[in-house]
């Protein structure tokens, strides 16, 4: 019993001692300092910030099943007078969520339960969710917004646009994103030169400097066994057959052949084939560099291809133009003279390996070529790299950092995987992109952004339904002979590299079209046109008009304006004085370079589109820069009337 009444009596001193410790502990603690301090700026202050009380202050979002501590030390987030405040009471950020509604650690990471500052970043062991440096924070916007472009996340939205150029979904599953077009290999070797192939296959980029086909850095022996067996590719896909040349291209006199050049410069120029593709490195980056075409293809397969390039590649987005076979011939006959890289050194004498297809076919399978390319009877490589759609959520201990020395992080693995993927390992497979530190960051956050966090569907932003619009009759027909989506968006569906067709014909005149389709030109005095001339012929033209004429309409814009002479002076006056839109675009030389040209507009544009563009620009065209300058409906009426004198 006395022992029993000991026990008890030292047990009681050790409660008694736990419990002056308890809050001793809380009155030194970090974050008490943190609000104590906090209290003490805002005093001196001029503006008047009601103080805090002393404790733990908690956040809990239901929705997201997200506990935070955060502001318990992040006093000041929402005081603008603390913007220029040292941390942690600096005011927020300007962003479009409220941090009581959505919590912290749902963008920030981190370990929201902590109360000390070392172990609320996260970077103790054991926790997987260290807090996001801040050049990948928008990682965490991927986590909600699906569609393919973030407004105010410019480097997510730039990763997105990057895993498509690159194909990415080539080798691995990622949610949402399907392979994209690359031209087919079928019938390679009816068309390359064997030497640029090689080459080629060594390294893209030093032919092409923006090539999206990475260096897999291939041994010579490698490079030359699939080139080997890639050529042994002559068939096209669809049975498609090469013609034979015009024998002005095979036997002409000297004569003959300047004439044919000069013809050809000219209808290039016309073509304005320098909008999509470069030449030497200067021009458009849609498409391949042409710089030295003439020792990359040979001629009958570039004759072929320029006559119906449809013909032999299905999805490319390139025209077909409307050459006659002088100018056909003539384009070629210079692109084969102009063309040449003049420092390709003759190749040297090779001898196939007598397994070369044997040995190439198991290349190409080691390297999924297959996996951007069409080669006709060759399947998929079974050994795809990784699935990325959770990549995000990946945890340390399933990293094998190897003896790379970064950070062990896993912003740091992934950036370090893109920028140098064999890093980790001289085994792997996957080759060198080339990235510039730019763009592996922002492939980085776009993938950080793929984790298996269970967000709410209310809350999840996805891409709206792709378009299905399909122009029928003729008039398709011709929409995809001249590859219009390649440029042009019509009913949310195609590119916008152009201007938007939608509604074309409720905003320009059925004669300016007409004669835009015979001579295309620039509406802005300092770009160059990009249009090309695709030589349409009549009757081509009247389909494309008509069409549009019947379908590119806006019903509500309605073109009764009402146009005397009080109501052009105050117009002109308005235009000139008032709102200054000279300052942005031109009449009669005069005038800013910013916007499009007035010269002739009454002659280009309907009136009720006019009206209707000065009353909201955004309205129609989500993307104009032109301000929105609240017109009355007199002003906006008075300005279209004096453009509509403009011819």
């Amino acid at each position: 019993m006395n022992k029993l009444r000991i026990y008890f009596a030292i047990s009681s001193v050790v409660f008694l001692f736990v419990l002056a410790i308890s809050p001793l502990k809380d009155f030194f603690s970090e974050w008490r300092g943190y609000q104590l301090a906090y209290n003490e700026i805002i005093k001196e202050l001029p503006q008047r910030i009601q103080p805090v009380d002393i404790g733990i202050k908690q956040l809990w979002v239901r929705k997201l099943d997200v506990v935070d501590r955060c502001t318990t030390c992040h006093l000041g987030l929402k005081e603008k007078a603390l913007v220029n405040a040292k941390e942690p009471f600096r005011s927020h950020p300007h962003i479009y969520h409220d941090f009581e509604e959505f919590g912290c650690t749902i963008c920030h990471n981190g370990q929201g339960s902590a109360t000390s500052y070392k172990e609320s970043k996260g970077k103790v062991k054991y926790w997987d969710k260290p807090i996001f440096p801040r050049e990948y924070m928008e990682a965490s916007c991927g986590k909600c917004h699906k569609e393919q472009v973030v407004i105010q996340a410019p480097i997510l939205s730039l990763g997105r646009k990057l895993i498509n150029e690159y194909n990415c979904a080539g080798c691995h599953k990622l949610e949402g994103r399907q392979r994209q077009w690359v031209p087919s290999l079928n019938g390679i070797g009816s068309k390359v030169n064997r030497s640029w192939l090689v080459n080629w296959l060594k390294n893209p980029k030093a032919y092409f400097a923006t090539a999206k086909m990475p260096n897999f850095q291939l041994s010579d022996d490698e490079a030359n066994t699939i080139a080997d067996f890639l050529m042994t590719f002559k068939s096209f896909s669809n049975n498609a057959i090469l013609e034979p040349l015009p024998s002005l291209l095979i036997q002409s006199s000297e004569s003959q052949t300047a004439t044919l050049v000069e013809i050809g410069s000219t209808r290039l120029r016309e073509s304005r084939c320098i909008s999509c593709h470069p030449f030497n490195g200067k021009g458009g980056y849609v498409a391949t560099d042409l710089g030295k075409v003439a020792s990359k293809v040979n001629l009958r397969w570039l004759y072929n291809y320029i006559k119906n390039p449809k013909h032999f590649q299905p999805n490319v987005e390139m025209p077909r133009y409307r050459f006659n076979n002088n100018d056909l011939t003539g384009v070629v006959a210079y692109m084969n003279s102009e063309y040449v890289d003049f420092d390709m050194a003759e190749p040297p004498s090779h001898t196939p390996d007598p397994l070369y297809y044997e040995k190439g076919l198991v290349l190409v399978k080691k390297y999924n070529c297959r996996g951007c390319h069409e080669i006709e009877n060759i399947k998929n490589s079974e050994e795809l790299g990784p699935d990325l759609s959770f990549i995000g959520s990946k945890k340390l201990y399933e990293i094998d950092f190897g003896l790379s020395g970064i950070s062990q992080s896993l912003s740091s693995y992934i950036f370090t995987k893109l920028k140098s993927p064999r890093t980790f390992s001289s085994k792997m497979k996957m080759p060198n992109y080339e990235l510039s530190d730019e763009q592996a960051q922002a492939i980085a956050v776009a993938l950080l952004g793929n984790t298996s966090e269970q967000i709410p569907e209310e809350l999840k932003i996805k891409p709206k339904p792709a378009s299905t619009f399909t122009p029928q009759g003729k008039f398709g027909k011709l929409v995809n002979d001249l590859a219009c989506f390649g440029c042009h968006t019509m009913f949310g569906r195609g590119r916008l590299v152009a201007t938007d067709l939608t509604l074309e014909a409720s905003m320009a005149k059925q004669e300016w079209i007409d004669h835009y389709f015979k001579v295309p030109y620039s509406l802005r005095p300092i770009l160059t046109e990009r249009m090309p001339n695709l030589f349409l012929s009549d009757d081509e033209i009247k389909t494309l008009v008509d069409y549009m004429e019947k379908v590119f309409i806006a019903d509500s814009l309605t073109n009764d304006i009402l146009i005397n002479e009080a109501t052009v002076a105050k117009g002109k006056l308005l235009y000139s004085e008032k709102y200054g839109c000279g300052s942005c675009h031109q009449i009669n030389g005069k005038g800013g370079f910013v916007g499009p040209t007035l010269d002739k507009v009454a002659s280009r544009l309907q009136p009720g589109w006019i009206l209707h563009w000065l009353k909201n620009p955004q309205a129609y065209k989500p993307e104009s820069i032109e301000p929105n300058n609240n017109f009355t409906d007199h002003e906006a009426e008075a300005i279209t009337a004096y453009l509509m004198t403009l011819h």
